[in-house]
């Protein structure tokens, strides 16, 4: 009898959930959830892509050297100068004779275990929404930037900033009459650990210090 009666409890206390289950699903509450438009474009458009960009590539820990056309060289000689890094590397044959003229020695091509101190190296957009460097195999000769150098001097143009990465494609189509060359790598700076007070560089994550021509 006992067993007969905790069978009918159990059986009670089922039939009692499932009615308190149809009547919440049968009951409209209200909405916590506002009421969002999936055709809206969730990156808000900017009226200042290189303030975006360079705002968070600094949150980044990058270091941000500005610079007109007539000043880049003279202002990259001068960092290379303060820098005085043992190995670096160029990847763009444009500086060779800017280097050459003013004394600072460089290779064209490295060892893939034996990296540099630094590279000169040179993006061909910049993503401001995401802080993404876009590389390409026009521009490197390496599959990625990264492992080449504990230091990344990145050489790029103010106009090459675009919002998204959809514009980034656009862009590089359009460069290319309509044909879309492979892409090497996007990269988002990540910040550098800090030991001792120290900045850990290292190939792998390297320091990113972007010469951006305005």
């Amino acid at each position: 009898m006992e067993t007969l009666s905790t069978e009918s409890n159990l059986t009670t206390s089922k039939e009692s959930i499932r009615k308190d289950i149809r009547h919440a699903l049968s009951t409209k509450g209200v909405n916590k959830y506002p009421n969002l438009d999936l055709s809206e474009d969730f990156l808000q458009p900017s009226d200042d892509l290189v303030r975006d960009f360079v705002v968070r590539f600094r949150a980044l820990g990058g270091k941000y050297v500005p610079c007109s056309k007539e000043q880049f060289v003279g202002r990259l000689v001068k960092l290379l100068q303060v820098q005085n890094y043992p190995v670096l590397l160029n990847t763009k044959p444009q500086f060779v004779n800017v280097l050459k003229a003013n004394n600072i020695s460089f290779v064209d091509a490295i060892d893939v275990n034996n990296p540099a101190d630094a590279a000169i190296v040179f993006s061909d957009a910049l993503i401001a929404h995401s802080c993404s460097f876009v590389f390409s195999p026009r521009n490197s000769l390496y599959p990625s930037v990264k492992g080449i150098a504990s230091d990344l001097i990145i050489v790029a143009f103010a106009n090459n900033i675009v919002p998204d990465m959809k514009t980034a494609l656009a862009l590089q189509q359009n460069r290319n009459e309509g044909n879309l060359y492979e892409l090497n790598e996007v990269i988002c700076p990540t910040p550098l650990t800090i030991r001792d007070n120290q900045e850990i560089r290292t190939p792998l994550t390297p320091r990113y210090i972007l010469m951006l021509v305005l």
